[in-house]
């Protein structure tokens, strides 16, 4: 009677004698790796015998902020599926075990600023200001793997000021984690030359007739940024009060004039030729005109490419 009495009592204080192994599903887990395993959704005892079944992998945890819950069942099936003997294991605990993953948090305002930052060092040259890529949608929030963090900016074009997409790339320990593609369009604010008044066509600049303002220079093709470096040029079109003047509304200054000696160039692979020669018109920087070789007596089209200069064109 004793003995029967013991046993009872060895039964009901150390179920684990008994039955082997219990494991006792948790409500709720937090996992810190890409792999789910049992010992992270359930307390298994006694902690003695723990290491024979903790470390079966079930399936991949939920991503870095992200949470799911799965039935007790489930997870029975996985570990049915690692072990030979399932008669030493009592289980217990919920039947619903909500998994998460806890991980680093990237805000809109951080990347916001990543891109600023990079938009900034790109256009340094200009030293242009309130300098910002105005996002036409905010990007999300992220949750990312804890490690070392990184970031590549790509601009959709070449010429920054013109780009209206930009690919943020975010890497943890080397690892491409997230790549984000976000629409807007490039803010860099610069005083440039304005008509201080309506000028008409065909006027010639003066000092009093431009002023600068402050404008935003990607919205703007070829701003004219010293006012004088339009004096003295005469409009190719007429234009309103405060309107901007870019380089492309004035007619620029005469590099070549009309009968005057010039110095022709002939490029051909490394090898260089110049030879005297006289205008038969003027010409400015960019424009061909026809050059009278002194020489030869030739007439042959020159570009022109500086003050009394042009090359040979082929």
């Amino acid at each position: 009677m004793k003995q029967i009495a013991f046993l009872v009592f060895i039964g009901l204080s150390w179920p684990s004698l008994v039955f082997g192994l219990q494991v006792s599903f948790k409500d709720e887990a937090v996992v810190g790796g890409p792999m789910l395993t049992l010992a992270d959704v359930a307390e298994i005892r006694p902690a003695s015998r723990a290491k024979d079944v903790a470390g079966i992998v079930l399936f991949p945890a939920p991503g870095p902020g992200e949470e799911q819950c799965f039935q007790s069942r489930t997870l029975k099936a996985y570990v049915f599926d690692a072990v030979s003997d399932q008669d030493f294991i009592q289980w217990k605990g919920a039947d619903t075990v909500c998994v998460r993953q806890d991980g680093e948090r990237l805000g809109p305002e951080e990347i916001r600023s990543m891109i600023n930052n990079d938009l900034r060092a790109a256009i340094t040259h200009l030293k242009a200001e309130r300098v910002a890529f105005e996002l036409r949608n905010p990007p999300p929030p992220l949750v990312l793997p804890e490690g070392e963090l990184e970031t590549e900016i790509i601009f959709s074009d070449p010429d920054i000021l013109s780009s209206r997409q930009v690919a943020v790339i975010i890497k943890v320990d080397g690892r491409v984690v997230k790549n984000l593609t976000l629409a807007g369009r490039v803010q860099a604010y610069l005083p440039v030359v304005a008509a201080a008044k309506k000028l008409r066509r065909g006027a010639v600049l003066k000092e009093g007739d431009v002023l600068t303002r402050s404008k935003n220079i990607a919205e703007l093709r070829e701003p004219v940024l010293d006012p004088g470096a339009v004096q003295g040029k005469r409009l190719k079109r007429s234009v309103a009060m405060n309107q901007v003047i870019g380089r492309h509304d004035v007619d620029g200054r005469d590099l070549i004039k009309r009968r005057q000696i010039v110095t022709m160039v002939l490029k051909k692979g490394p090898l260089v030729i110049e030879a005297r020669g006289k205008s038969s018109g003027n010409g400015k920087r960019g424009e061909v005109i026809m050059i009278e070789n002194l020489r030869s007596r030739r007439e042959v089209p020159c570009r022109v490419i500086g003050p009394g200069l042009a090359r040979v064109e082929f």
